[in-house]
This record gives structure tokens, sequence and C-alpha cells, in this order.
């Protein structure tokens, strides 16, 4: 099943554009996180077209209400009046559902099935990917960090929290794509001093050469 070209050509001129002035959560996340739910959508025979927007809404309230921003991008998804054409009631209302129980840090089991793909999809299981979002967030967020170990601290610290009771980063699915991706991620970032050194790489970088300022300034993800 291939996904309707014209539905695509929505959302690449009317969806992607409002991702501009995210960072963290800026389009290198949004095309990870559509390349993961395809792949899911692909090995679990999944509804492609679905699965295409539920990745591509996904964080698209944040500059709304960052703490409920799962909720606004449903909300978003909900009302669009566009995506009517293609799908139904109860597609959008999956839609819906799946975008707002996306969080990696949800305790709770997704409602549905393309809610338990999106989760997965949405975590960051490459290193350098996570660290450039992680320190982006944390400047954004915590002010009152100044250096750089105090930021790799606390990135570190929130991302260990969602290692589960069998030492695993969380997966709802438990697909085994998905776990050789996880269980790569996961040697490398429990690496303490490894991944500090790809954080610290990433610091230096966005210190030098203006992003830093940008992030604080001009990108309205938090």
């Amino acid at each position: 099943m291939h996904i309707n070209k014209d539905l695509m050509l929505y959302i690449e001129k009317n969806i992607f554009p409002k991702y501009e002035k995210y960072y963290s959560h800026g389009m290198l996340h949004i095309n990870n996180v559509i390349e993961n739910m395809l792949m899911l959508a692909d090995y679990y025979e999944l509804d492609k077209n679905m699965a295409y927007v539920i990745a591509a809404f996904h964080d698209i309230g944040l500059n709304i209400d960052r703490e409920n921003h799962e909720h606004e991008s449903g909300k978003i998804l909900k009302n669009d009046v566009e995506l009517k054409k293609y799908f139904n009631n109860e597609q959008i209302k999956i839609m819906k559902e799946a975008v707002e129980d996306h969080r990696g840090s949800r305790k709770e089991r997704p409602r549905n099935f393309y809610g338990e793909c999106v989760s997965d999809s949405d975590r960051d299981f490459d290193i350098e990917l996570l660290a450039k979002r992680q320190l982006a967030t944390s400047l954004k967020n915590y002010l009152t960090l100044k250096t750089f170990d105090e930021h790799f601290e606390r990135c570190y610290e929130y991302i260990c929290r969602r290692i589960n009771n069998d030492g695993n980063f969380n997966l709802w699915t438990n697909n085994p794509l998905m776990i050789e991706k996880r269980d790569k991620f996961q040697k490398d970032y429990l690496n303490k001093d490894y991944a500090k050194s790809v954080y610290k790489k990433e610091w230096d970088k966005i210190s030098n050469d203006g992003t830093k300022e940008k992030i604080l300034n001009y990108y309205e993800d938090y």
C-alpha cells in the first residue's frame, strides 16, 4: 500500500512548514519518526496513510502548550478539515488517540496499536540525534543551568528514568527491528563517559556556530 500522493502534498505544503521554527522537534526529528513509523506500518501491515499522518502531526502543538503538547497536537489533527477527505471519523479518532498517547515518558500503554507504534517511533535510538534534541530542550527550559556539565547531568538523568524494570528502555511493540535499534543505542548510552563525549561535541558545535543563540531567541519549541 502506497501513501496517497495528494495527502502527502498537503502535509508537505501545510503541516511541515509549521515545524520551521522548531529545533529539537523540527523536521530532522519528524522525518526520523516518519521513517520509523512507516517501517512499523510495513512490518505490521498497517494503513500507511494513517501512519504517515500520525507521525507528521505528533509534535505540531508544541508552541501552544509544551506540557500538554500531545493533546494540542491531537486537537489540530482532529480539526483538520482536509484530512476528512481521506479518512472516516473512526480513522481520525484512532489517529488522534495515537498522537495523544505518543510521549516516551508515558507510563500507561497507549489506547491503540498505532499509538504504540508512534510512541516507539518517537524514541531517539540515535545518540547523536538525542544529544542535539536534548541539549536544545534543556537550554530552552532550564535557564538556571549554566554549564555543559549541569545540562548533561540533567539530560542523562531524564533519559535514564525511562529504563524499565527489566533494565531496558521501554518498547510497547517489542518489534524486533526496534529492539535491534534500542539495544545498540542502549549499549552506547549506558556507557556514560561515551555518551558525555557525544553531548560535549554537540555542545561545542552549537556554542560556536550561533545555534545556541537561535535556540534561546528564535526557535519556539520548549
